[in-house]
């Protein structure tokens, strides 16, 4: 059959897409601990599972797409994915990838232009069926934690965590499996992103210690408000002018990326541009999303020469997690003129979901504190609670969050 389907935040239109059902299946469970992730495991049921055959056709940019299909399909923080948009009864659902394969047709020729380039590719999805809304519920897994030695951007100590506006029955327990206490938290704000309205919670005020936030949402408003990350591919801007999406989407941390490193959650979009050996520069660009004018603006940060003696760069983006709560990496930075020129620091990064703020952390092997200037230029986009929320989603099933 022809679908016109999404897969998490991948709108696949129904003239690419054919599913074909598969004999042979096997139903699989989520299990309930969230400790390291989603876990998925066979029950020996026989169930739904379907091939998922997708082509890409167009300019270079259909290789891409395909890729980033592909790396979803294989990312084990995102392990079970919402499919929602079917006009099929009973297709909805949560899926796991249990096999991802990709045919890249054709793809000529080279060169940065688009217009002139011509792109054929498919990917197969074995999806098995892992359960309904009706049978799990997506949770938050929270942990409130101090690193140490921590940052030097200030001394708050909330812990937020940010849901989707849209979520509904949204509530806490104090485990995900077996719990015994069950609380309706209040939102302490609601802010506007780029795709939709975030409601953020305080992990450390709730009435229960370390919540699990508990939550339904449809499946086709899921990963309309997370964090991502982008590969600009060369591309100026994430739309071309007939807005079609020019950038694509990055699954895997072990991604070589061929343009600019993005990551985004709709509130604030940080762009770096590590040095290669054909352009040795490096850039770190930082952009806000304005609710108000529906649009992005620079974030001015101080620039060598006229407010630092040291100029600091990015040389590298080590992603190490790209979930659905945050996307965490480690970024080196080096001093390439100035005081502190041939001087290198890493900083580990976090963006989580709702947040306008960009949550930057020593490492806990290094003993030097943040370089003066380095931190000067990280200010005005750092953010300044000392407290992690150690906030994790996966899904779990009804019957394990039960009283």
């Amino acid at each position: 059959m022809t679908e016109h389907v999404n897969i998490y935040t991948i709108d696949l239109p129904d003239r690419t897409v054919e599913i074909a059902p598969r004999s042979g299946g096997h139903e699989t469970a989520t299990a309930a601990v969230l400790d390291e992730g989603t876990y998925v495991e066979s029950t020996g049921v026989s169930a739904q599972s379907f091939d998922v055959d997708v082509t890409f056709n167009g300019d270079r940019r259909a290789t891409w797409h395909a890729d980033a299909l592909e790396t979803l399909g294989n990312n084990p923080a995102i392990g079970v994915l919402p499919l929602g948009g079917s006009t099929h009864a009973g297709v909805d659902g949560y899926y796991v990838a249990s096999s991802t394969r990709r045919d890249p047709r054709l793809a000529e020729p080279p060169g940065a232009d688009l217009a002139a380039s011509d792109a054929t590719e498919s990917v197969t999805l074995t999806l098995e069926r892992a359960g309904t809304r009706k049978r799990h519920v997506l949770a938050v897994k929270t942990a409130p934690s101090q690193p140490d030695p921590g940052h030097p951007f200030g001394n708050d100590t909330d812990a937020i965590v940010g849901l989707p506006a849209d979520a509904r029955r949204v509530r806490i327990v104090d485990a995900t499996s077996s719990p015994t206490e069950r609380e309706r938290p209040t939102p302490v704000a609601t802010v506007d992103a780029e795709h939709g309205a975030v409601d953020l919670f305080d992990a450390t005020a709730e009435a229960i210690d370390e919540p699990v936030y508990l939550f339904d949402l449809d499946y086709d408003l899921q990963g309309d408000v997370d964090p991502g990350v982008w590969d600009t591919y060369g591309q100026a801007d994430r739309l071309d002018e007939d807005g079609v999406v020019s950038w694509g989407r990055v699954f895997a941390t072990a991604h070589d990326f061929s343009g600019s490193v993005v990551c985004e959650n709709g509130l604030l979009r940080v762009t770096i541009d590590e040095p290669t050996n054909a352009d040795e520069t490096a850039s770190l660009d930082v952009e806000e999303y304005d609710a108000d004018a529906d649009a992005w603006t620079t974030v001015a940060l101080p620039e060598y020469s006229a407010d630092l003696d040291t100029d600091w760069q990015p040389t590298d983006v080590d992603l190490t997690h790209i979930g659905q709560a945050s996307v965490r990496a480690q970024v080196e930075f080096e001093a390439v003129a100035g005081d502190q020129e041939g001087d290198v620091y890493a900083l580990d990064v976090e963006l989580e979901r709702g947040r306008s703020e960009l949550e930057v952390w020593i490492p806990e092997s290094v003993d030097e504190a943040i370089p003066a200037d380095l931190k000067t230029m990280l200010e005005p986009i750092a953010a300044t609670n000392q407290v992690d929320s150690g906030a994790e989603q996966g899904l779990v099933a009804r019957e394990e969050v039960r009283l």
